[in-house]
């Protein structure tokens, strides 16, 4: 550990080993670039806003980056670095909720099953880049059909036998055939590598089949790299970003101009501009919208506030919510015109519009990018190489946090078990890896996307609300408030606030009403759940918001005196352990709460009684004369003026606010 170590712990006076901090502060920023910036935003975010309209989902994705995604950001930053501890311990705050945490980590997991099978994705692709010729750019395959077009195909080239002699022509006597299909009924070559051999991809839940050894060797592949890259801990994370989040952006600018050069390229951007106005007022947009937002930023997944709580204490992190954030959105959009002016090009190769060029879902991504690379001018499989590769790293960063947050719980909760983290990891692996296998049977692909909208959606709107109403409403934003004053010497502007107490929790509650008057089932491609399968994706749902209400259960029954009232009171209040981690930050923050007590009673009656605590602090707090040297209960406002404390303490009354 480096000097910093000295500037954190889990628990003040705990005997326990420290807790590990990031190396340098770059790290930090770097580590939540990565985190933020992965998957989501070049697998995820363009499968979303294609199937949901283009141009309307850009409406709602922005007002919910504005309204939602980086409001959430920075109060999890802070909430994080203010406690220095995981996703369970820093409900101390209010144990009532401290089945949010849970929730989080319950989230987490369940992400990182399905996520890592998207990285074993990659690294499938990028072994069979490995080749003369890129095994999807032609129909010369076992796994393709009579429909199948090559990617390195022009569509009227293709239908004049002179340049395709080793395709199957138009001959009655023969069945139908290639040259005999309307352009509209064509399957791209990319398609079909994809789905019947990638995914051997069956017709549906009901046909579940078994696990495809290639898959189950590459999840296998790609669980052994997320360990070897967390064993050595937080720090050897934060070293490994440094290329992890810089790389990726050289590799989609190659692809972009490449795209933009394609014939036809033009109209698939002109589908992402180009709003369907009647689309808004459609609740499945916007509650793809919000659930893009959390599940790119990382908000309510645990990750952020994890990767905070290693922070140094005064560490800038409304500067790096910020920065973060707008690298997030800026990847996603640039992610999009990316994958929409291959896909632009692929409607005007096959003669059709570009919403029925390729089939919504999840896989849309590993059809668009392999189609592009396929198209590269020089070397195909050099550039297939590199993009995987990218698509490798980007899955894989996002996947360090993912996990280092529910081993954080782990070690928080048991904090003796820091001690063995090393074999704590590789356990919570090997059973990440095994629950992942039955996602790469034939149906897996549908189960993965149940899972993706329930657990990795509706989810996380559910817990972003009880996060920010319990951090604001139980706890109490002018305590919160102070908490950020302390650590970084500044209140919060009036956009923070704004959102924090009223536009954030509105909007959430807004899209979770929406969606449940306008719900429609979810659907892949052609294919419409069953009623088994929507309950497969609400049970997933249910598996992390059931420990919201069952901690609720468990602390009041731990808790119970007799008096039903005074224990909710008292549960829903600080622990007497909530606070800074070192002594000297809580000692700083317990003068700020006192200065800001006694100048708002003084202010209101003249006298210096108070009643609210600071932070683990429930007893009596001393008169004013214990701060300003004066016995004299006469308020003078140039001794406290002469107090920097008290002297907060009336600036900080222009916070306030009768909310």
């Amino acid at each position: 550990m480096g000097s910093e170590d000295k500037d954190t712990s889990s628990v003040v006076g705990s005997d326990a080993p420290k807790r590990e901090t990031w190396g340098k502060s770059v790290e930090f920023v770097l580590s939540c670039i990565g985190y933020s910036v992965g998957l989501g935003n070049i697998w995820r975010w363009p499968y979303l806003c294609y199937e949901n309209g283009g141009g309307a989902f850009l409406i709602p994705y922005w007002f919910m980056v504005i309204a939602i995604g980086l409001p959430m950001f920075y109060l999890e930053l802070v909430f994080g670095q203010f406690a220095s501890l995981g996703v369970t311990k820093i409900w101390k705050i209010a144990p009532f909720w401290k089945g949010i945490g849970f929730a989080m980590c319950i989230v987490s997991a369940l992400n990182c099953i399905y996520y890592n099978l998207i990285v074993a994705y990659t690294i499938y692709f990028l072994f069979k880049s490995f080749a003369a010729k890129l095994p999807w750019a032609d129909c010369k395959n076992s796994w393709n059909s009579d429909m199948c077009l090559p990617s390195s195909a022009n569509i009227t080239e293709f239908y004049n036998p002179d340049l395709f002699n080793g395709y199957p022509l138009c001959d009655a006597s023969k069945g139908i055939t290639i040259a005999c299909t309307p352009q509209s009924v064509l399957r791209s070559s990319t398609l079909e590598f994809w789905e019947n051999h990638v995914l051997g991809l069956s017709d549906g839940l009901d046909n579940f089949g078994t696990p495809q050894l290639h898959l189950v060797i590459a999840l296998f592949v790609a669980w052994i790299l997320v360990a070897g890259c967390l064993v050595k801990g937080i720090q050897s994370t934060g070293k490994v970003v440094y290329f992890t989040a810089t790389f990726p952006y050289l590799v989609l600018t190659i692809l972009l101009v490449r795209g933009a050069t394609l014939p036809g390229a033009v109209d698939g951007l002109k589908y992402l501009f180009t709003p369907t106005w009647e689309r808004l007022g459609e609740a499945k947009v916007w509650s793809a919208a919000a659930s893009q937002v959390f599940y790119s930023l990382g908000s309510a997944c645990g990750g952020l506030l994890t990767m905070a709580s290693y922070n140094k204490f005064s560490s800038n992190c409304q500067r790096d919510a910020v920065i973060v954030g707008m690298m997030d959105t800026f990847t996603s959009f640039y992610g999009g015109l990316v994958i929409f002016s291959i896909l632009g090009f692929m409607a005007h190769e096959r003669g059709v519009a570009v919403d029925q060029v390729a089939s919504s879902g999840s896989g849309l991504a590993f059809i668009a990018y392999p189609e592009a690379v396929a198209r590269m001018p020089q070397v195909p499989p050099l550039w297939s190489c590199l993009f995987f590769f990218m698509l490798m790293i980007l899955g894989i960063d996002s996947m360090f946090t993912t996990l280092e947050t529910v081993i954080t719980a782990f070690v928080d909760e048991v904090p003796n078990l820091r001690r063995w983290k090393r074999p704590l990891t590789i356990g919570l692996c090997v059973v990440q890896f095994l629950l992942g296998i039955p996602l790469t049977c034939n149906g897996g692909q549908y189960l993965l996307t149940l899972i993706d909208e329930y657990a990795a959606g509706m989810s996380l709107l559910f817990v972003a609300l009880f996060e920010v109403v319990v951090i604001c409403y139980v706890y109490g934003f002018r305590k919160f408030f102070l908490d950020i004053e302390c650590m970084l010497g500044a209140k919060p502007n009036i956009y923070w606030r704004a959102c924090w107490l009223a536009i954030t929790p509105a909007t959430i509650l807004f899209v979770i009403i929406f969606s449940c008057v306008q719900y429609t089932p979810p659907e892949y491609g052609s294919y419409h759940y069953t009623p088994g399968g929507i309950a497969i994706g609400w049970l997933s749902l249910v598996c992390s918001l059931m420990f919201i209400p069952i901690f609720m259960v468990v602390q009041f029954c731990r808790n119970y005196d007799g008096n039903i009232l005074q224990t909710l009171r008292r549960i829903n209040k600080p622990t007497s352990e909530w606070g800074p981690a070192l002594e000297e930050n809580r000692e700083k923050r317990r003068q700020l709460d006192v200065a800001a007590d006694d100048a708002e009673d003084v202010s209101e009656d003249g006298s210096t009684h108070s009643s609210r605590g600071g932070p683990g602090d429930d007893s009596e707090k001393q008169p004013i004369e214990v701060i300003t040297g004066t016995a004299n209960p006469v308020f003078d406002e140039s001794i406290a003026r002469s107090n920097p404390a008290i002297n907060y303490a009336l600036q900080v009354k222009s916070l306030d606010s009768p909310c």
